[in-house]
C-alpha cells in the first residue's frame, strides 16, 4: 500500500508542476512591471490662508463699566424704583382692548383682557414691557407712550396703540 501512496504523490507533484509554470511566469512578469511603475510621491502644496484680522470695534461699547454704573439715568429715563403694575409683565401683542366705560365726571376706563382675566385701566396706568404709559383712551384704541433706549443709552418716547378688539376677534384669538 505504501507503493501506491508513493506513486500517487509523485503523480500529483508532476501534474502540479506543469500547471504552475504559467503561474510562476505570470508572477515574475507582474513583479517586474510593478517595480518599473513605482513613482515618487508628489510634494504636497501648502494652501496658505490669509491671516485673520478682527473687524474694527464700534466706538460704542455696550458693556462699558461706566455705562453700566450709570444705569437708567437721563431726562426721559424710567423710574426704576416705582412698583411695576401687573400688565407690564406682558408684551403689547398679548394684551387685548375689549371695552370702554365713560362716566360724566371721570376720565374713561378701559378693559384689557389677558388670557382669561380682564383688568380695568385708566389714563396714566402702565402696560407692556417697554415702560408703556396710557396717554389717551378712545372708543377705538388706547394710545400708549413707550420709552425705548437706543444704543447710546438715551431714552426716547415712542407712540404705540392698542386697537379695540371686536367680540369675534377676541373669541377667535383665544
Amino acid at each position: 500500500m505504501n507503493k501506491y501512496l508513493l506513486w500517487a504523490c509523485m503523480f500529483t507533484l508532476v501534474a502540479c508542476s506543469e500547471q504552475n509554470e504559467d503561474l510562476v511566469n505570470w508572477m515574475t512578469e507582474t513583479s517586474q512591471q510593478a517595480k518599473t511603475r513605482i513613482s515618487k510621491p508628489k510634494e504636497a502644496k501648502l494652501n496658505l490662508q490669509p491671516s485673520y484680522a478682527p473687524p474694527p470695534q464700534p466706538t460704542l461699547n455696550m458693556f462699558d463699566p461706566a455705562k453700566l454704573r450709570v444705569g437708567m439715568q437721563g431726562t426721559n429715563a424710567p423710574n426704576p424704583n416705582r412698583p411695576k403694575e401687573i400688565l407690564e409683565n406682558y408684551p403689547l401683542n398679548e394684551l387685548r382692548y375689549v371695552g370702554l366705560i365713560k362716566s360724566a365726571n371721570k376720565s374713561p376706563s378701559a378693559f384689557i383682557q389677558i388670557n382669561d382675566h380682564v383688568y380695568t385701566v385708566t389714563i396714566g396706568n402702565y402696560l407692556g414691557q417697554n415702560y408703556g404709559r396710557i396717554t389717551a383712551i378712545t372708543p377705538d384704541e388706547i394710545i400708549i407712550s413707550e420709552l425705548l433706549e437706543d444704543a447710546n443709552g438715551t431714552w426716547s418716547d415712542h407712540s404705540n396703540n392698542l386697537p379695540l378688539q371686536s367680540q369675534g376677534q377676541t373669541e377667535s384669538n383665544s
